[in-house]
């Protein structure tokens, strides 16, 4: 993207109401999951709703965001993190202490991207340090911010034009409507308060009741420490493709099968929006799993790597594995879907752009069987479920091995899920129990816990399954 020039098209003067207090400006409104990639279905319409709030105070860098509303649609979460200069980020629990802080991270850029969410502190950092806001174009009448125009690198949509407008019919409660590759992504109504000198005087504290537990820098806001874990003969799990992230890997016959494709996450709370695994554009992280994969199986192919939904983290990264050669695996339901996103014109250029090469997805109607004995891989729809219209899992036939991402996701070997999941953990449960033999061990995407099918069954028995 060439560089947007700043526009300034009436500025007056006079210092903004907050400049020098401490101020806590919110958004609440509607943001589109469908718009975003991570709702039930890969269109706009499916909102839900959200708040973002954001505490700023005169010219210091210290910044708290919070914000609450779904992140997919089986899961509503709240979260709120600070920016302490000089160097430290906390993941702030209020509910539940204690905190948790990087040291010696280098938080000013992002600091700043967050602070701009209020559009008075944007128009401060116009005024005082216009060279900071390069890659953006702002208007701006009667000391009140119109618009801001930028752009990002999004998974399965490629580089897209992201703009904030900005209403200001009343000026104490401004109207905003965020636009990303021309769909509304967030509808909202901003409003100010001042905090109190007793809150101003304790916002910055770390939570009371335990010392927060500390962290290196270097894991903040995702880290990339790949692993291998050795599950069985060929089979496979490697941990850390990013934080919080993992793949199962079957070494077949025909060569390496591996469950989703990842890509970074682009937070659309920052101005200009950023991706939490910086550096790596759209395919850069999966490119980076592929090489990873090939130094750990050195000579071995990889032959395919099958999609288990359509959400931009887990499947955003194909392309690399196109380019690779391997085949893409995807439910019926979301296979045009991946291969018109894929073959974007908008996509950065990548190792599949050198290649000159195309995306081909192949559907999955009910199975497909890969590899021969003794490690088969049955790629199996599963049909719709609470986390999205379509979903795929992988079973590593002759190993016992079934892999699923995001509907089982669970902290323990504990006999029933956790309440905040129950509704999609009940779900698989029952789909799992009918499908799978009992010795059957389910490994997922987000955590280390590994759960035989058996255990499964027991959670159908659990009063939170029950009563659903």
């Amino acid at each position: 993207m060439s560089k947007w020039h700043l526009m300034l098209i009436t500025c007056l003067l006079p210092s903004l109401a907050a400049a020098d207090r401490v101020t806590e400006f919110c958004l609440e409104g509607e943001f589109d999951l469908g718009a975003r990639y991570q709702g039930m279905a890969p269109q706009s319409t499916e909102t839900y709703p959200t708040t973002w709030c954001v505490i700023t105070e005169g010219d210091s860098r210290r910044v708290m965001f919070s914000g609450s509303g779904k992140s997919n649609p089986d899961m509503y979460g709240s979260w709120m993190v600070a920016y302490l200069e000089p160097d430290t980020v906390r993941i702030v629990n209020r509910q539940s202490p204690p905190d948790v802080e990087f040291h010696s991270v280098d938080n000013a850029d992002e600091a700043a991207r967050v602070r701009r969410v209020d559009p008075r502190r944007l128009i401060e950092e116009f005024r005082s340090i216009p060279d900071s806001l390069t890659g953006m174009r702002l208007e701006i009448e009667e000391d009140r911010l119109q618009s801001v125009t930028t752009s990002t690198a999004l998974p399965l949509r490629g580089r897209v034009a992201v703009i904030w407008n900005w209403d200001w019919t009343n000026p104490l409660r401004p109207a905003l409507r965020l636009m990303v590759d021309n769909e509304l992504l967030f509808e909202a109504i901003g409003t100010w308060r001042d905090l109190t000198p007793d809150e101003a005087a304790t916002i910055w504290d770390a939570t009371p009741g335990a010392d927060p537990i500390e962290v290196p820098g270097d894991r903040w806001p995702a880290r990339i420490n790949m692993q291998v874990t050795n599950l069985t003969d060929g089979v496979y799990v490697v941990r850390g493709v990013r934080t919080g992230f993992q793949h199962l890997v079957v070494d077949t016959d025909d060569g390496l099968i591996i469950a989703d494709a990842p890509a970074g996450w682009v937070e659309f709370h920052h101005i200009p929006p950023s991706d939490l695994v910086p550096g790596l554009g759209v395919s850069g992280l999966s490119e980076k799993f592929i090489e990873f994969l090939g130094e750990q199986f050195e000579g071995r192919p990889i032959n395919a790597v099958a999609l288990t939904h359509f959400h931009d983290d887990h499947a955003g990264g194909a392309r690399a594995f196109a380019a690779q050669g391997a085949k893409i695996y995807s439910t019926e339901e979301s296979a045009g879907f991946f291969e018109n996103a894929l073959n974007r014109s908008s996509m950065p250029k990548d190792r599949l752009t050198q290649r000159r090469g195309f995306a081909q997805v192949h559907p999955v109607t009910d199975t497909v069987l890969l590899g021969s004995e003794p490690n088969r891989v049955k790629l199996m729809s599963m049909g719709r479920g609470p986390h999205a219209y379509a979903m795929l899992g992988v079973w590593a036939l002759d190993k016992d091995y079934f892999f699923v991402s995001d509907v089982h996701v669970p902290r323990s070997d504990a006999d029933s899920p956790r309440e905040v999941r129950a509704t999609t953990e009940c779900w698989f449960a029952e789909w799992a129990v009918n499908k799978l033999p009992p010795e059957v061990r389910v490994v997922n995407s987000h955590s280390d816990s590994i759960t035989p099918v058996w255990r499964l069954a027991n959670y159908l028995e659990s009063d939170l399954c029950k009563t659903l």
